[in-house]
């Protein structure tokens, strides 16, 4: 059967530059991107703006620009870029903007052939997604600032009771339990730590005062274990004892000797205690005491003293109120030395005790024993008033050979301080008294027994309740009537310890 063939026939289609310029903008990629048309010839074709392809028009004639003619920027950088066949895409800045052009070549028609520019500018298609990074920065910056409080929130919560738990541990192992308070904590475990260094404590408070304080604290800080031994050092001694304590007792229950001794005891050490003073221990009625050890004190002596005489003032107020409230006073006797000793731990490995030995311990016993003698209640030995400040008020009692002694010892009475601003100041009538007597005394020494007594009478009559001072003059007296040998030195022999 024969073939129906259709004929061809050519159709042309007619676009103004409007139109042209339309559809360009249209197609531009992006709000900064562009679309244009240029042919081989470098002449622009379309552009999304008219202005940008006619150079001039007549009513018959239109000239056309050239790319490189155009005001357009971005069009003619992407057609320069894009020069060689070969390279189809490039990328340029304009005004800070970076852009990115495409060129396409299109199919040749006749003697024209039109090449289609795209430019796009690269924020056009990132800015959405950098704003969307930047708002993502910011919200991790906040989620993390927020996760950072919480973190530190919850770690104050679980790191406070264990600071407040180790400052409890430094201020136990610093013996210092006054500052030590009790926490409540979330964490049970914790709170059972703390109540196990609570029984810490209450057993260390508790060994306290069986030890003294120094003692325990180089041991805890240095880590050391207790071991028998001791070394070498000059130490000051004081020894107390009350007067016919066994008759007072006589009359009184168990239950108030012991309370009775408890407030005294209680008075007496803090006296010691307040001038750097350790007891060593309580011997019945009687307290020793040290200075120097465990802790060094250079001013040992000076302290010993002041303790003394602060134990002494403290026991008559004490006194006075026993009296007030009808119980038996306790005069208080008091044996001040200085010397040499043996400090440390003393017994058996299994139980000790840290005190002194040596033979100084025994002299300063014996010295308070001396006070019963001479009727005073201050007594120091010649190495105290050698050792102490001139600010201290002394006066010879005698010199003695005391039983169970080799030496002479010359004993002083402590009276008080010198000073107008210090606390057991004495007046200046006592101190000329006691330069008077001490005049006395080396008359006494020098044998002049008569001048001696011519002294010490004035003395008996301005005070006559003064049993030093009685006691010399009986000595003078004694002499006078029956002179003493040629080898005698002074000293008075004491049979009794």
């Amino acid at each position: 059967p024969p073939v129906r063939v259709r004929p061809a026939y050519p159709v042309g289609v007619d676009l103004s530059l409007k139109d042209l310029a339309g559809l360009m903008a249209r197609l531009s990629p992006g709000d900064k991107g562009a679309v244009a048309i240029i042919d081989d010839n470098g002449d622009m074709v379309a552009h999304p703006d008219p202005r940008q392809i006619v150079k001039s028009s007549t009513r018959d004639t239109v000239e056309i620009l050239s790319v490189s003619e155009i005001a357009d920027q971005r069009i003619r950088l992407a057609a320069k870029a894009s020069d060689s066949a070969a390279q189809v895409h490039s990328t340029f800045s304009v005004d800070g903007v970076q852009y990115v052009a495409y060129r396409k070549q299109g199919a040749k028609t006749g003697t024209v052939r039109w090449n289609v520019i795209s430019v796009a500018a690269l924020s056009d298609f990132t800015g959405g997604l950098l704003a969307t990074l930047q708002r993502s920065v910011v919200i991790a910056a906040v989620v993390m600032i927020l996760a950072v409080a919480a973190v530190a929130v919850m770690a104050g919560w679980i790191a406070g009771p264990v600071v407040r738990l180790r400052r409890m541990a430094d201020q136990i192992t610093r013996l210092n339990f006054a500052e030590i308070e009790d926490f409540r904590s979330p964490f049970e475990e914790i709170n059972r730590l703390q109540r196990s260094m609570g029984t810490m404590k209450g057993a260390l408070d508790t060994f306290l005062r069986f030890v003294p304080r120094d003692v325990v604290r180089d041991l805890v800080l240095e880590e050391k274990a207790a071991t028998v031994g001791g070394t070498k050092r000059q130490i000051t001694l004081l020894f107390t004892d009350v007067a016919n304590f066994t008759t007072i007792t006589e009359r009184m229950t168990p239950e108030d000797i012991m309370a009775q001794v408890t407030e005294y005891f209680e008075h007496l050490s803090f006296a010691i205690q307040a001038n750097n003073g350790t007891i060593d221990k309580y011997i019945g009625d009687a307290v020793m005491a040290m200075w120097n050890a465990p802790a060094e004190d250079p001013d040992h002596v000076d302290n010993a003293c002041r303790g003394a005489l602060a134990a002494y003032h403290i026991s008559e107020e004490l006194n006075a109120k026993f009296e007030e409230k009808g119980q038996a006073p306790l005069k208080t006797r008091f044996g001040l030395h200085a010397g040499d000793v043996l400090v440390g731990n003393v017994g058996s490995h299994d139980r000790m005790q840290y005190t002194c030995l040596g033979s100084s311990v025994n002299l300063a016993a014996r010295i308070e024993g001396l006070n019963k003698f001479y009727g005073t209640q201050i007594l120091a030995s010649d190495a105290v008033r050698r050792r102490a400040s001139p600010e201290f008020l002394f006066r010879r009692v005698d010199i003695v050979e005391a039983k169970g002694t080799t030496v002479r010892l010359v004993i002083y009475e402590l009276m008080g301080e010198r000073g107008a601003e210090s606390t057991f100041y004495v007046s200046p009538e006592i101190i000329e008294r006691a330069s008077k007597y001490e005049q006395a005394f080396d008359f006494y020494l020098h044998r002049d027994f008569q001048d001696a007594l011519t002294i010490l009478d004035k003395l008996s009559a301005e005070q006559a309740e003064d049993p030093v001072v009685a006691l010399l003059s009986g000595k003078c007296r004694a002499f006078i009537a029956t002179p003493p040998p040629p080898s005698w030195n002074g000293a008075t022999s004491l049979d009794e310890k």
